[in-house]
């Protein structure tokens, strides 16, 4: 049964993926329909962080209302009221945390708010790819909730998250393709490449599939997100009218840059499991950039 907070004729849909697989895009474009509602903040973190797997998001969330409070000065007038309508909307998404274990009512009234009736409500956090079985069947729970999955080529998504980290690190070198490189070296000789979490396909779909009923879960390839085709089946999956994706609509490319052989023969040794994974598991439907990505010579 569903909860109390929550209206039975509503369907509940996660979205979750690593970073820069294309979860703003599909926001974007759901948002444009009449028949899904938002929570006012497109990332909630609220699963992730009840877990006990994103305490840096709860410490970023509070620290910027402390912050922000001892900015405010002792003053009449509008000076104020810029820093009290952010303290307004941060104190409000931070009292999702506020629930006793196993009670989400604060999460559900917030995610409610400005709710009219649509067929779906969608929280679209990519972040609860890290999630476990026991979480997913948490989530699963509310109002027989459904999944779904982006997944995109690893190569081509880490090389995108290492451009994105960069252009956003202004202590970089100028030079923008050796920042990069330098960047996806130090990964690589780290070994975290293997270890990412929220890159590692293989364990969340296991997870998810431990709790959550397979007709409940989608998953699409981020290299065919942005075709006609698949949002008609992503609105087939909600339940929802058909929608059209809007041209140049693409979010966050963010700045060229080449990945060079070297690094990208690196790559393929970290990723290895998950290009074996998914071409098993999805064979001809997997998209051809995977394909091109994946060689498995010389990997003894």
């Amino acid at each position: 049964m569903a909860p109390p907070f929550l209206p039975e004729t509503t369907k509940l849909a996660y979205c979750i993926g690593a970073q820069k697989a294309g979860t703003t895009w599909l926001y974007e474009t759901l948002r444009t329909s009449n028949e899904i509602h938002f929570s006012r903040n497109k990332e909630l973190h609220y699963f992730d962080v009840i877990s006990g797997k994103a305490e840096q998001v709860f410490r970023l969330r509070i620290n910027a209302v402390k912050t922000l409070a001892k900015e405010l000065i002792s003053e009449h007038g509008k000076i104020n009221r810029r820093r009290l309508q952010i303290l307004t909307e941060l104190t409000d998404l931070l009292s999702i945390y506020t629930d006793d274990e196993g009670d989400h009512e604060a999460y559900l009234t917030y995610l409610l708010q400005g709710f009219t009736g649509q067929r779906v409500i969608c929280d679209i956090t990519p972040a609860y790819a890290i999630l476990d079985a026991k979480e997913f069947a948490e989530m699963g729970k509310l109002g027989q909730a459904s999944f779904i999955f982006i997944v995109r080529d690893p190569i081509d998504r880490m090389w995108s998250q290492i451009r994105m980290a960069v252009s956003s690190d202004r202590s970089q070198f100028s030079d923008f393709q050796h920042a990069c490189e330098v960047r996806a070296q130090h990964l690589i000789d780290s070994n975290r490449l293997a270890n990412l979490e929220r890159a590692n396909y293989r364990r969340t779909m296991l997870e998810l599939e431990a709790a959550i009923p397979r007709d409940r879960i989608k998953y699409v390839f981020y290299e065919d997100l942005f075709h006609a085709r698949t949002m008609r089946d992503i609105c087939t999956f909600l339940e929802i009218a058909p929608l059209t994706p809007k041209a140049g609509l693409r979010s966050n490319t963010g700045r060229h840059a080449m990945l060079p052989e070297v690094l990208k023969e690196q790559f393929r040794h970290a990723f290895f499991a998950q290009y074996a994974f998914i071409l098993d598991r999805f064979k001809s439907a997997t998209p051809a950039r995977w394909h091109i990505n994946f060689s498995p010579q010389g990997m003894g």
